[in-house]
């Protein structure tokens, strides 16, 4: 029997297999949450509707934990941004 899934995982990671610039995440979320639909994702990643799917699986079957990290990424990332006017009091406290 042969299993055809698509997907590695290194470093505990999940990647698309052949292309492994691409997490399966990443592509699973263009397409799930409605950024782009499946061929526009195909044609610009080079990828099969297999591959696209297999992300999507991998996603489906990890959601709670890939959903939960992403959003821990995203408060940090909110948490430790500058806002504009922060950014242009920094450089003007440079300048004297």
């Amino acid at each position: 029997m042969q299993v055809i899934n698509h997907i590695i995982i290194r470093d505990s990671i999940a990647y698309i297999d052949g292309h492994d610039h691409l997490k399966a995440e990443m592509v699973a979320r263009m397409v799930v949450d409605g950024e782009h639909p499946i061929e526009s994702v195909m044609e610009h990643y080079g990828l099969t509707y297999a591959e696209v799917h297999s992300a999507l699986a991998y996603y489906y079957d990890n959601q709670a934990a890939l959903d939960e990290a992403y959003q821990q990424k995203l408060a940090n990332a909110t948490a430790s941004a500058t806002t504009l006017e922060q950014f242009k009091q920094k450089l003007a406290d440079k300048k004297r």
